[in-house]
């Protein structure tokens, strides 16, 4: 018991606060002395609210030769088996277009892809759960299951009938397949081009891990999915780029324009550019490397030059390297004034006046060492290193002997070119024993 309910009673309360989108849709509206009206045709809302509330109830009239009212909501009386207005039929004035909203749920939830992102997953909405306050209704859910389906078909008691028939305490009967509003990102077109209209800020679909934010833009349909993918901004349009298979780089690269993509390819770590430029005709790569800023193009086009399974090839030229002249403090201030834009930092790698390698160091070292000690006093005992044309498997056996998480690329004159990291290794690795599995392995 409950302030004096029961459970059912608390269910039942419930369910008055509460009203499915779908009982509305259709319903008969009548004026304030019962004179029908319309048809609810659809709702309206403000964008720009975390729980949008209905503002304006469209009602329409005919079936043929329709025409349509918009009522402020503030006209309606009571929602019962029918939408009772506090105004007569004569105060409504009809027209034959509707007016253009920025939002309505009709046209821009119901039936709709749209964005989960708690669950990082593309949905379609069957039914939209309001919450009744004061006389007003606020988005409270999206329905995405089965349930809400067969409510809109007229199916939903017959097929519960059935189901407690076979199985009263079915999950099917006790749970709502429903997602919160506050975390649904609605993905709609508007009618004046190839524009995203967001209910909601961007920063919750920012904060999606881009390899689940790159699953989501594939399942939605290729309208919606390149108007995701461009209302992102450049930083993570790169990133998800990345994190794509091979064939959704390419089909997404057909639809961007020539300075877009080479934009993208310009913010990619230069070893995954590279992975992605090897893949594509000649032609085409020489076309965006034109597009692409000089020296970054030069970076490119020297890791193309490289077998996509030596060690060139599988090399970023992203590394932080320091003169051996330089103490432990000014390598320390070096790497906080210069590494913001790498994405990690494993190693610091000592270089010559000619770049060439002279010894590898840790920031734990520096932390530990004296500000003014030497840098190559912090150094490894050892310099652990491999050359530009040895292979992936060379390059495994001495990451895995040496136990160690990124390894430069020197030249012949021993020349720092580049750094290979686990991440980097470990997709070669899984590359090659993916092309070399037993093509009989069942469900492979």
């Amino acid at each position: 018991m409950t302030d004096g309910m029961n459970i059912d009673e608390i269910k039942t309360r419930a369910r008055e606060m509460f009203v499915n989108f779908s009982e509305i849709l259709g319903k008969r509206v009548k004026d304030m002395d019962g004179v029908f009206v319309g048809d609810v045709w659809d709702i309206s809302a403000k964008v720009g609210e975390v729980y949008p509330k209905s503002d304006e109830l469209i009602i329409s009239v005919g079936r043929f030769r329709r025409t349509y009212a918009a009522l402020q909501w503030s006209k309606i009386a009571r929602i019962e088996d029918s939408i009772f207005l506090n105004v007569k039929k004569r105060e409504i004035k009809f027209s034959p277009e509707a007016k253009q909203y920025e939002f309505l749920f009709k046209r821009d939830v119901l039936d709709q892809q749209v964005v989960d992102t708690f669950n990082h997953k593309v949905r379609r909405v069957n039914d939209v759960h309001f919450l009744r306050v004061n006389n007003e209704l606020v988005i409270a859910h999206v329905e995405i299951g089965t349930r809400g389906l067969l409510r809109r078909l007229g199916w939903e008691k017959p097929v519960d009938m059935a189901v407690s028939l076979v199985n009263k305490n079915s999950p099917y009967l006790k749970q709502d397949d429903v997602v919160s509003w506050k975390y649904i990102q609605p993905v709609s077109l508007s009618s004046a081009g190839m524009t995203m209209k967001l209910s909601l800020t961007e920063k919750q679909l920012l904060s999606i891990p881009p390899a689940d934010l790159g699953d989501m833009i594939f399942d939605l349909d290729v309208n919606h999915r390149m108007v995701l993918f461009r209302s992102l901004d450049l930083k993570t349009k790169s990133k998800v780029f990345e994190h794509l298979t091979p064939e959704e780089q390419k089909t997404l690269l057909r639809d961007l324009d020539k300075k877009e993509a080479a934009l993208i390819i310009s913010h990619m770590p230069p070893d995954e550019a590279t992975d992605f430029l090897e893949r594509l005709p000649r032609a085409s790569v020489a076309n965006l490397l034109t597009l692409v800023e000089s020296a970054r193009a030069k970076k490119l086009s020297t890791l193309l030059g490289y077998s996509s399974d030596s060690a060139g090839g599988l090399m970023t030229t992203e590394f932080v390297s320091v003169p051996e002249t330089a103490t432990a403090g000014d390598a320390i201030e070096f790497i906080k004034s210069k590494t913001r834009e790498f994405e990690s930092v494993f190693y610091i790698y000592i270089v010559d006046d000619k770049n060439r390698l002279k010894g590898i160091t840790a920031i734990r070292l520096l932390l530990f060492a004296a500000p003014g000690d030497n840098i190559l006093k912090t150094a490894f005992p050892s310099t652990v290193y491999v050359h530009l044309r040895d292979s992936a498997r060379e390059v495994a056996y001495l990451m895995d002997r040496y136990k160690v998480s990124a390894i430069p690329v020197v030249d012949e004159r021993k020349v720092l070119q580049g750094i290979i990291t686990s991440d980097d290794i470990l997709s070669q690795v899984i590359a090659i024993a993916w092309r070399r599995r037993p093509k009989n392995i069942k469900g492979v």
